[in-house]
């Protein structure tokens, strides 16, 4: 089963934004194939320096390491580039790691086509 995880919040909802994550890495430590699409607000998580003090507290981890840990562990981070420009973000902007990519609306349905499951915070 793969599960794809929408993630559309930020700071403006820590507590959606840290679920979707935990959820995700549930999925991955699962043995699940996972995408995480960051749509909306979402894409200011992939920010590089964003999530530093980013921490919904206990019984949560922190962003950080939430985000290491579902791309440690396979996970694809899917960066809405609509949704980056409108925030005025760009690619120089956002981590760097082999699976971060950079996607548009055709993308996000075909990766919820693909997907068995999907979640949407």
């Amino acid at each position: 089963m793969s599960v794809a995880v929408i993630v559309a919040y930020a700071r403006d909802n820590v507590d959606k934004a840290t679920i979707g994550f935990t959820l995700a890495n549930a999925a991955l430590e699962q043995g699940e194939p996972v995408s995480i699409i960051l749509a909306s607000e979402g894409v200011r998580l992939a920010q590089r320096g964003y999530v530093v003090d980013f921490d919904n507290g206990e019984p949560f981890k922190p962003m950080q390491q939430l985000i290491d840990e579902a791309l440690q562990k396979g996970a694809a981070l899917n960066v809405c580039t609509p949704c980056m420009k409108k925030r005025h973000l760009q690619e120089a902007d956002i981590i760097q790691h082999a699976n971060v990519r950079f996607i548009g609306g055709a993308d996000v349905i075909r990766i919820l086509k693909q997907a068995d499951r999907s979640i949407q915070l």
